[in-house]
């Protein structure tokens, strides 16, 4: 019969895996776009004829979206509520 482990370990496991977890919803917020964007980009400029500049204007924006993801699950809201600003009076 194996042995059940300690509340705490069970815990502290927990919490590793919660980590492992949230970086790696991080990095897929960063490498998404990208893929896309350039998947998009490499298809109009076959399209096009117009290689390689489609191809990195679609880098540089999943690169933009993924950084624009990646601090709003970072940072906290600035100002405490702001959807609540708009409703005063």
């Amino acid at each position: 019969m194996p042995e059940k482990e300690p509340n705490s370990e069970r815990e502290e496991r927990g919490r590793s895996l919660s980590e492992a977890l949230k970086y790696a919803q991080i990095s897929g917020m960063l490498i998404g776009p990208m893929l896309a964007f350039g998947a998009i980009g490499y298809w109009l400029d076959g399209r096009f004829g117009t290689k390689p500049w489609l191809l990195l204007t679609g880098l540089i924006l999943g690169m933009i979206g993924g950084f624009v993801n990646f601090f709003r699950l970072v940072l906290p809201p600035r100002g405490g509520g702001s959807a609540r600003e708009g409703r005063r009076g």
